[in-house]
């Protein structure tokens, strides 16, 4: 607005410049045809609508019929102010017939417009002062609000701690350039908050599962201390009973190095182009020596390679046939299927055993989940068999099915990519 004010007072000023050149133009021009000196000289004594005075090539007076015509001044426009006037004076060059060169000058009184222009151009600067300062102070609270979420961020931040992972931004003050910004943070706060309480749920777990074989060992190693040395029996038993919580412990720690190696992304595959066939054959052909009493039925087609670790991938379709052994009675079935489909190889555990009930389902693969804590602490199992075979099977970029339903069975799907095979292990080949 202010700008616009100014360029209307520039263009008024020009306008008023204008009129006043075209209203003394008529005399002007009469004035600039008369052909010498004196001619023109009286031509200015007899001009009373307008100021005129001649000058010579020296700028010295030679006509005029300006009161105040002293102090004549060789520029093309220029003002001056007489008493309480202001005048404009605009110089015109005349070239005469005898080679002579004179000067007209025109002097206009300019007061009034001045005035007008002086009155604009004080409420130009005005308007333009006052919106610098709205500019200004709504300028600042904008910044202030807007950069309000980032201070409180910072404050946040800097005193962030796991006493007080509950911290968030207020995204209802944010505006709409920082709110997705605000809504960010605190989505990284609701993740690093989750992964907090899952670590600390992890350690807690590990801990109670550690508890109970040390407990064990101690109470046998009490016993052997008290008794074992003249009673053979309770020698042999806690002898029996050590081994077996330490083995227990070995398998408890060998699987949360598992754990932690892929969550610190240490865990190393070793990669190689194998027969995915052959390998379940292989499964089948171990879960039929345990001879559990089940049904073991296998469908396995032939031909199937894919690249991956076969030792983890192994162990991963071990932990679903040992499920599958461990929750289905003995007269039950367990049945292995590998095949083709749409790119994958598609490995399939399925039993008739007791099955999975649905509320369990979405939680089954979270570390130390049981279905059922008593049931599986009797069965030996610490909640960590399908957390591991779900993290070998990401880490080959497959994935897992689950249908199950409660006294009829489980099925596990395992799809696996069949893929290229990679030029370095082509050329090992």
């Amino acid at each position: 607005m202010s700008i616009g004010l100014l360029i209307l007072l520039a263009i008024a000023a020009f306008f008023d410049y204008a009129d006043l050149i075209n209203d003394a133009e008529p005399s002007i021009s009469r004035i600039k045809k008369l052909r010498t000196v004196g001619d023109m000289a009286e031509a200015v004594g007899t001009t009373d609508d307008l100021f005129l005075v001649v000058l010579d090539e020296e700028y010295n007076i030679l006509a005029s019929n300006f009161p105040h015509a002293g102090n004549i001044r060789s520029y093309p426009v220029y003002f001056r102010k007489v008493e309480d006037s202001i005048y404009m004076a605009v110089t015109y060059r005349v070239d005469l017939p005898s080679g002579e060169r004179v000067y007209l000058q025109a002097f206009f009184d300019v007061t009034r417009r001045l005035g007008k222009l002086t009155v604009l151009a004080v409420a130009g600067l005005l308007i333009f002062a006052v919106s610098l300062a709205v500019i200004y102070y709504r300028g600042h609270l904008v910044t202030r609000k807007t950069f309000g979420v980032i201070d409180e961020m910072i404050s946040k931040a800097s005193i962030i701690s796991s006493q007080n992972l509950n911290l968030r931004l207020n995204v209802s003050d944010a505006s709409d350039e920082l709110l997705e910004f605000a809504l960010t943070f605190n989505r990284m706060m609701d993740r690093i908050e989750k992964a907090y309480e899952k670590q600390n749920q992890f350690v807690s777990d590990a801990s109670h599962e550690l508890r109970t074989p040390i407990t064990v060992i101690q109470g046998y190693a009490g016993m052997l201390e008290r008794w074992g040395k003249d009673d053979r029996e309770i020698l042999e038993e806690s002898i029996t009973a050590i081994k077996k919580e330490a083995a227990n412990m070995q398998d408890l720690v060998d699987k949360l190095l598992f754990i932690a190696r892929n969550d610190q992304d240490t865990l190393v595959l070793v990669n190689e182009y194998f027969s995915m066939s052959d390998m379940m054959e292989e499964l089948v052909k171990e879960t039929k020596m345990l001879n559990t009493g089940h049904e073991i039925k296998s469908f396995v087609t032939p031909g199937i390679a894919i690249y991956g670790d076969p030792a983890r991938i192994k162990q991963a379709l071990r932990v679903f046939a040992d499920n599958a052994l461990k929750f289905t009675p003995t007269e039950g079935t367990v049945t292995f299927r590998l095949e083709r489909e749409d790119g994958y190889a598609v490995a399939v555990v399925e039993d008739t055993g007791i099955g999975i009930p649905e509320k369990d389902l979405p939680r089954i693969f979270d570390r130390f989940y049981r279905v059922d804590t008593a049931r599986g602490r009797n069965s030996g199992g610490h909640g960590l068999g399908l957390s591991i075979a779900r993290i070998i099977i990401l880490r080959h970029g497959g994935r897992i099915k689950v249908a199950s339903r409660e006294g009829e069975g489980t099925r596990f799907s395992v799809y696996l990519p069949l893929g290229d095979v990679p030029e370095s292990s082509q050329q090992r080949d």
